[in-house]
């Protein structure tokens, strides 16, 4: 069981991590980074910091990220922003947010054990789905119409309306012994 150290300034987003690392891990939850506690921990084995939240409240300042640079604990960094670049050291894993629970316990496991975390799912997922066929309706059309959709779509075959033969001749629905 690894201590965890939960940085994040939103209550519900400290609940849902704290709650997705139970119950292999112990988590300990904190509201705003300190420097000097990141960079003196200890019988912390890995710490999450949502940087992109603690970006969006000013909380992320060069003493933070000077902290955790230096700091010899793994640092699992939650971010949504692909342009914004975690400080470069060895033992930090980027989870892209949204956070999807088997990629933030991927990042986690490869953290603690010290191997090469899985490449992520989402590539590995888009690659292995087929390509649609297209119907020659779909090919009449305008490209700017149709859009890939990720969820699939149910065609109606047949409706029927009105009541089963049974229960128009005044039978219950239920079966006679």
């Amino acid at each position: 069981m690894a201590k965890v150290l939960i940085i994040e300034p939103h209550r519900l987003l400290q609940q849902a991590i704290a709650l997705a690392l139970f119950p292999e891990h112990e988590a300990r939850v904190e509201a705003a980074p300190n420097a000097a506690a990141i960079g003196d921990l200890q019988g912390i084995d890995l710490i999450v910091l949502d940087a992109g939240a603690l970006r969006d409240r000013d909380q992320l300042s060069p003493d933070v990220l000077r902290a955790v640079q230096q700091t010899p604990v793994p640092v699992l960094w939650l971010d949504d922003d692909a342009e914004a670049r975690p400080p470069k050291r060895d033992k930090l894993e980027l989870v892209a947010k949204p956070i999807e629970r088997d990629a933030l316990q991927a990042a986690l496991a490869a953290l603690i054990s010290g191997a090469a975390p899985p490449p992520p799912r989402r590539k590995a997922r888009a690659a292995a789905e087929p390509k649609a066929v297209k119907s020659k309706a779909s090919r009449e059309k305008p490209a700017a119409d149709s859009e890939p959709s990720e969820i699939p779509l149910i065609d109606l075959v047949e409706i029927v309306e009105g009541e089963p033969a049974s229960l128009e001749k005044g039978e219950s629905p239920a079966k006679s012994k």
